[in-house]
């Protein structure tokens, strides 16, 4: 069981750079498995609440039985948590809700293939009763979506840490975690008798490939949801299994997987199906129920009646509390149905525009209200529910919405909407030395975490100047994440002859593998869209030349700044030219900005490096890796600690490296050539 020892915190962002070639699989097993290794003072409980709720599933079938099924509608409260790096797994709330529809589809014998059920599954095939509804409060009965969203390196880990960054109390909640990988695999779930054990690991972790059947996801992915649900809920996979001692693990498609079960007596024998073979019976002359919700086939989305009795045992029992999220206390205390108006907001689909530019307003109130007031900020109101808006003049307008349901009206906090003049000065240049201010910058600025706003800096610490714009972490225990953007009014380059961009930064980090992230995005239609113009991240967007927890780093001297640099495009010349600057920190110390210049000549900028060229194959690597170069260099090898594994020369072409001795993990290969340097990271496992 290597593949889930210490390698697994790591592998997974390295295997998740690699395409899939094929459907993942479930990892509830495995991670059973570890749970079950790694915690040894918690074995004798998790086999206790199993073979209690083995018995009191038996005796809850035999009383159903004996006093004829309920229909009685089982309802849990869900709220999703979005791990993310600001990337495509930071998923719409339509995708969420689609992964929630999706999910009731499934579990009230909805799909859209009920159809092709093989008769001799249909009479079995059940309407399980249960459904998932988004919660409406949080643990302190604030109002909420039910959609959580928090940026965080262990998106790309997806394991059990995820939990670590906000876990709402799983006897009222099932917290599902939306991440970006998962180490090879789809999505994971603790059954109720290890969730007892261990509360604070409750919950689903699901690939972000793997939510819904929109978005990053599909319709044949969207059948995972349902079956880790299942797990949730106590089911097993479809062909059992129980290598380890109390607890089934059986990999899928086994011949020894006949003799197995999984506890359900309506459900035949199978080896499991990675693939949909309607017609299979790998266990003699009974057909396999390859369709079954929880089996690999990817065409798995139905539960039988014995499923949905076992499940439903499940929402009875006071193992791991689930009998807590079915009752109507619970259902008030999260919301499920609200109907009261607790709060109002809306959404702009920008806040910087430009004079005779129509702005979009979207109402986030909860619940629905009846009727609508919008104050633009100018004079101007409306009562649609979702209204747009064109500013005449330039300014910054307070926008606010009234909103009443029955006896209640509730008004929302101030959104500022900042509007450009249509025809402004045809260069921008801030060197920062003369403000004392963010705010005098001319710069709008936007985050999701204060405690990442750039603020003009310390004395002598610009690019040989006084100041300079500056993020910074003091804390060196914490992890900061989030994004900071600083957007530019409209600035007129209409006619513009080959304009430039250009700013200086240095950085410092607090580990050499951080994914720090700085970007530079221009408009030409005010906002409206935006064309990246290139990223510095990772060990290429630090300037300094080793990882630093110095709370107060400040840039030695000029030669721990870059220039960030380019020629803005022909189509980009135009009257409402905008940029933006963002910066993204994970593992941040201090990225400093300095001399941010359009279209101007006030100062010698730096002259941006020509960088060496290198890469490494394969990555992720186990015994050999080889580097390829494109002019003569040095070459060092670093751990994630920093401790030099090699340093040598190279010359023009590949050079090829053992690695089969080397400790799994993460490395950094830094090539250096002409004074200049590029780094990569380098997964070996």
């Amino acid at each position: 069981m290597k593949y889930f020892n210490a390698l697994l915190c790591w592998l997974c962002a390295a295997l998740h750079l690699q395409s899939q070639t094929s459907m993942q699989m479930c990892g509830t097993d495995e991670y059973s498995y570890e749970l079950y290794r790694s915690h040894p003072e918690l074995q004798t409980m998790m086999e206790h609440n199993r073979a209690y709720l083995k018995d009191f599933t038996a005796q809850y079938i035999a009383n159903e039985s004996s006093r004829g099924s309920t229909d009685s509608l089982y309802i849990i409260p869900v709220v999703f948590h979005i791990v993310h790096m600001y990337g495509t797994e930071n998923v719409s709330d339509a995708q969420v809700l689609s992964g929630l529809e999706v999910l009731n589809r499934n579990f009230r014998k909805q799909h859209p293939d009920t159809g092709s059920i093989p008769t001799a599954f249909k009479a079995i095939a059940a309407d399980c009763d249960i459904e998932f509804r988004l919660a409406h409060k949080d643990p302190n009965g604030n109002c909420t979506d039910g959609i959580n969203r928090i940026p965080s390196l262990l998106t790309k880990v997806g394991d059990h840490r995820v939990k670590d960054l906000i876990h709402w109390e799983p006897s009222a909640y099932l917290n599902v975690y939306v991440v970006k990988s998962i180490a090879n695999l789809a999505g994971h779930c603790l059954m109720p008798d290890q969730a007892a054990a261990k509360p604070e690991w409750d919950g689903i972790v699901i690939d972000d490939s793997y939510l819904g059947n929109i978005g990053t996801s599909s319709e044949q992915t969207s059948v995972v949801m349902a079956h880790e649900a299942g797990h949730y809920l106590n089911l097993f996979h479809i062909w059992g299994g129980n290598n380890v001692p109390g607890y089934f693990y059986q990999p899928v498609g086994q011949a020894g997987n006949c003799a197995i079960g999984d506890d359900v007596t309506d459900t035949p024998p199978t080896t499991g199906w990675s693939n949909c073979n309607l017609s299979a019976a790998s266990c003699g002359n009974t057909l396999d129920n390859v369709q079954n919700a929880m089996d690999y086939s990817y065409c798995n989305f139905m539960f039988t009646q014995g499923q949905r009795q076992r499940m439903r045992a499940a929402l009875n029992s006071p193992i791991a509390s689930r009998n807590n999220l079915i009752t109507d206390a619970n259902h008030l205390a999260t919301g499920i149905d609200l109907n009261s108006l607790c709060r109002v907001d809306f959404k702009p689909d920008r806040v910087i525009t430009c004079m005779l530019d129509t702005v979009s307003f979207k109402d986030k109130s909860m619940a629905t209200p009846d009727s609508w007031l919008w104050n633009f900020g100018d004079g101007e109101t409306s009562t649609l529910q979702n209204p747009t808006h064109i500013y005449y003049a330039a300014g910054a307008y307070p926008v606010t919405l009234l909103a009443t349901k029955g006896a209640d009206t509730i008004s929302s906090a101030v959104q500022t909407i900042y509007v450009s003049d249509i025809n402004p000065v045809a260069a921008y240049v801030q060197p920062f030395d003369s403000l004392n201010n963010f705010s005098d910058a001319a710069l709008l600025q936007e985050t999701d975490n204060a405690l990442l706003e750039f603020e003009i800096s310390n004395a002598n610490s610009g690019y040989n100047s006084a100041r300079a714009a500056w993020i910074h972490t003091a804390d060196t225990t914490d992890a900061y994440s989030g994004r900071s953007t600083l957007t530019s009014s409209a600035i007129q380059l209409g006619g513009q002859i080959n304009p430039t961009f250009s700013l200086q930064y240095a950085c410092a980090q607090r580990e050499l593998n951080s994914d720090d992230q700085l970007e530079v995005l221009i408009s030409n239609d005010c906002g409206h869209t935006w064309l990246s113009m290139g990223k510095r991240k990772g060990p290429n967007l630090r300037t300094n030349s080793a990882a630093d927890n110095n709370p107060w780093w400040t840039p030695a001297d000029s030669t721990e700044w870059r220039a960030y640099s380019f020629t803005i495009p022909a189509a980009y010349c135009v009257s409402n030219f905008m940029f933006r600057i963002e910066a993204t920190a994970f593992r941040l110390n201090s990225l400093y900005i300095d001399n941010i210049n359009v279209n101007a000549d006030d100062y010698t900028a730096i002259v941006e490096p020509k960088l060496p060229v290198m890469s490494v194959h394969p990555n992720p690597a186990h015994d050999q890796i080889n580097v390829i170069t494109e002019e003569p260099g040095m070459l060092t090898i670093s751990d994630a600690l920093g401790r030099v594994v090699i340093e040598t020369t190279t010359q023009t072409g590949v050079l090829n490296i053992g690695c089969a001795e080397w400790s799994a993990g993460i490395y950094v290969l830094c090539f250096k050539a002409n004074n200049t340097q590029v780094m990569e990271k380098l997964f070996v496992y």
